[in-house]
């Protein structure tokens, strides 16, 4: 399909529930996400249960804290990716007033794709890190045997040298489908991705992975300074903006799962041009730099999903599956 295709579908599927101006800002951000990430799989049912949940009237989004620099959303179980516009209104507002802005979402549908919630903000001159609660019972605290911290995935953007620098990752050493892929396709596991329920490492799935779903992934290099990381992602995502820990979850239910977003105006903290001259000379020294034999160039976090958005406009074409596409428009309609 054409670029402006699926966005006049995405638009038409939530142009009932958000404004004009929403709706497109929703639908080019949710595009460029899909061609900067590059899903893994072309069906995003995450966002369609988004829009589905917008379908009971009877819910609605609350702001439950509102201070000067920061504001919590109660979204009593409505998916927050189609408020995106009010929610990145809101942190440049005060961001710019304040110098920085936090944003917390609790009660939610889940804010799933995380490069989806920096990726604006970074393209309005802003720095912005994100957090998500990827549990529970899916990550093993270091040295241990059993999956207790969720995934806990943060995403950070910022302007760059040749375009805004987004970055979108798991605090695990690999995100939870891809253990659920392997063992479903009864695939080996990258090595020190997960443990056994004694504690050793693993590449088989059936030994990471129980009939209840509880993974032993390790966090992030499958070491102590990953488990800090993941560790750190859990309490901002929970325990700081009164939402569930992974330990109080007893099920994956997504309201219980918090998210937050921070937005620093750069303007505010620094000078501009120190700013930029800063980030361009380290950008162009880790370019020029010699790569290891068999690669062909060292890239700066960011580049390459960078290089997949070169070329886009609405006459672009665009892979989408085609239960995707029937469902969003049944939901246009």
């Amino acid at each position: 399909m054409k670029l402006k295709e699926i966005k006049k579908l995405l638009i038409k599927s939530v142009q009932k529930n958000i404004s004009p101006k929403e709706a497109e800002y929703f639908a080019l951000e949710v595009i460029e996400t899909d061609i900067r990430k590059l899903p893994k799989r072309k069906y995003n049912n995450n966002l369609i249960k988004d829009i589905v949940s917008w379908q009971d009237k009877t819910k609605k989004v609350e702001k439950t804290i509102d201070l000067p620099g920061y504001t919590q959303y109660n979204f009593n179980g409505l998916g927050p990716s189609l408020k995106i516009k009010e929610i990145h209104d809101e942190l440049e507002k005060k961001a710019k007033i304040n110098g920085l802005s936090m944003v917390s979402i609790i009660n939610s549908g889940g804010m799933h794709t995380m490069h989806l919630w920096t990726q604006g903000l970074a393209k309005r001159g802003l720095f912005a890190i994100a957090g998500w609660n990827g549990g529970p019972e899916a990550v093993v605290p270091f040295n241990g045997t059993k999956g207790i911290l969720g995934t806990n995935p943060l995403s950070y953007g910022f302007p760059g040298d040749k375009g805004d620098i987004v970055i979108d990752m798991a605090t695990s050493e690999i995100p939870y489908f891809k253990i659920a892929e392997a063992k479903k396709n009864k695939a080996a596991l990258p090595l020190n991705t997960a443990v056994n329920d004694k504690g050793e490492v693993t590449t088989n799935p059936n030994e990471a992975l129980d009939d209840k779903e509880v993974s032993n992934l390790l966090p992030m290099g499958a070491n102590y300074k990953g488990y800090n990381i993941n560790y750190l992602m859990e309490i901002m995502t929970s325990a700081l903006i009164g939402a569930k820990a992974s330990s109080q979850m007893s099920d994956y239910i997504e309201t219980e799962h918090g998210g937050f977003i921070i937005a620093i105006a750069i303007k505010k903290v620094t000078d501009t041009k120190k700013y930029k001259d800063s980030i361009k000379s380290l950008n162009e020294k880790i370019r020029n730099q010699k790569p290891k034999k068999g690669i062909d160039k060292v890239a700066v976090p960011g580049d390459r999903n960078l290089e997949k958005k070169k070329g886009m406009n609405d006459n672009m074409e665009i892979e989408i599956d085609e239960e995707y596409k029937n469902k969003l428009i049944n939901l246009s309609s």
